[in-house]
């Protein structure tokens, strides 16, 4: 892969909202990697990742519904096979469903003696300050190893200041810069950006969040980013 790559972060609300299948048709025709949140499987929707037949995809689950079976988690795909992958589920879970929440990490050949790593997470919610930092450390323990460049990217359910500014606390620790984008609050969001893209040995070339898609409860997210020698 690379060192030109095109990348979609989306978080798809569980492809609920109507004209998700020609948005996701749309948004993923010229991506190289694309990361998922609240993607789904055994559903209806499995037909557009089958017809996707340039990526690979992987899933880690977080939730299974025993009634429709139908499955919700992060999904990664990309054009090129993983060279390993590994999915860490969050120690505490969410009130009243208990749903625990999901990092995948898959690593991708850039040349014949690096990698790199693409960590898509989403992070638990609606939970005390010290659960979210005991998710947020599982995060960052999976970047602990890797030397090469780094992707890390997901919604972070950064509702406050506190959440983010331990965010990027731990992101400066690894060396990861913030890609910046220009954005739109959302109500919904308490006014509140969720979804970040941090970077480490890439050069970001363009950011773009597509405002004007609403098939979801998330923008979509392109970025255009070059690994760097």
């Amino acid at each position: 892969m690379g060192p030109n790559i095109n990348v979609l972060l989306w978080n798809v609300f569980k492809c609920k909202k109507k004209g998700w299948q020609e948005d996701f048709v749309s948004l993923v025709r010229n991506k190289n990697l694309i990361l998922l949140q609240e993607a789904v499987l055994n559903s209806p929707f499995d037909l557009h990742f089958n017809e996707s037949q340039r990526h690979q995809w992987i899933m880690a689950r977080s939730f299974r519904n025993i009634k429709t079976n139908i499955v919700t988690g992060v999904k990664t795909g990309a054009i090129v096979a993983a060279n390993n992958h590994h999915f860490s589920v969050s120690a505490h879970g969410e009130p009243l469903t208990q749903t625990k929440k999901m990092l995948l990490a898959t690593q991708y050949p850039i040349s014949p003696v690096q990698s790199l790593l693409v960590v898509n997470s989403h992070m638990i919610n609606f939970v005390s300050f010290e659960k979210y930092k005991a998710h947020l450390k599982q995060v960052f323990q999976a970047l602990c190893q890797h030397t090469g460049p780094i992707l890390l990217a997901g919604d972070f359910n950064t509702w406050n200041g506190r959440r983010l500014e331990y965010f990027n606390h731990l992101a400066a620790s690894f060396l990861l810069e913030e890609v910046k984008l220009c954005r739109k609050p959302k109500l919904s969001h308490m006014l509140q950006h969720l979804d970040h893209v941090y970077c480490r040995g890439i050069e970001v070339i363009d950011a773009h969040v597509h405002t004007n898609i609403h098939s979801s409860d998330h923008f979509p997210i392109s970025l255009s980013l070059r690994t760097l020698n």
